[in-house]
């Protein structure tokens, strides 16, 4: 039996959700701005507790790598690894997107055919998201990348094709993109439940990551700025 615990914090929702053999038998999140600090290990030992389960009874723990919120990641990877070396079970990453993409499967009736791609788009500041493309079964079309959001944005997206775009970032493109081949589905956050369910593959096949070097996929490097002095 599986039974893995997994975390998403890549974005403003705080999320944590308990996976047996691939089905979800708990779930708990909260989208509160910087909750992830405070209430991240909250969520874990309510969720935990309401079922009579600990660490040592999970056979994994599965994090949403990224990309995302730099602070986000860093928090649920740090509490990941710990719960893992707590309980000495191996640690689980899933992609963001990918799993972004799947809870717009479970939410949204998408049609499937051959020119069916899924856009998973999440807010990365001012003008510009992270995104990547997926098959309708979720297979990689195109890697992780960032997009800047302009004018000349429409030429990333062909006539052929019919994109499916949802998640916080896309709703910068609403003002640009108006083709009838890309649709917007709105309301789609990222959740541990699509985390879990994409973690219990990963589980079944060994595709585990080394807990003490992994670390998340920022994409972009973590800038601060210099407050300008008053004059």
């Amino acid at each position: 039996m599986a039974l893995i615990i997994s975390i998403e914090t890549a974005t403003t929702v705080c999320s944590v959700a308990i996976h047996k053999n691939g089905t979800c038998i708990a779930l708990s999140e909260i989208s509160e701005k910087n909750a992830h600090s405070s209430q991240l290990t909250v969520l874990l030992e309510t969720m935990l507790r309401s079922h009579s389960l600990q660490i040592a009874d999970c056979s994994a723990i599965a994090i949403s790598q990224g990309p995302g919120s730099y602070t986000g990641l860093r928090i649920g990877t740090s509490v990941a690894k710990g719960l893992c070396y707590a309980a000495n079970i191996p640690l689980i990453a899933v992609d963001t997107l990918q799993a972004l993409a799947l809870q717009a499967k479970k939410k949204h009736d998408i049609i499937n055919t051959k020119s069916t791609i899924l856009c998973p788009m999440i807010d990365a500041r001012r003008m510009e998201v992270y995104t990547a493309e997926f098959s309708y079964n979720l297979q990689s079309l195109k890697s992780t990348y960032p997009l800047i959001v302009t004018e000349n944005t429409v030429t990333d997206f062909h006539a052929q094709n019919t994109y499916y775009l949802f998640g916080d970032g896309s709703q910068k493109l609403t003002t640009i993109l108006h083709q009838k081949n890309i649709l917007y589905i709105p309301n789609i956050t990222n959740s541990a439940e699509s985390v879990g369910e994409l973690a219990q593959q990963k589980f079944l096949s060994k595709d585990f990551v080394d807990v003490a070097y992994f670390t998340p996929f920022y994409l972009k490097k973590f800038q601060t700025t210099t407050p300008k002095k008053q004059i």
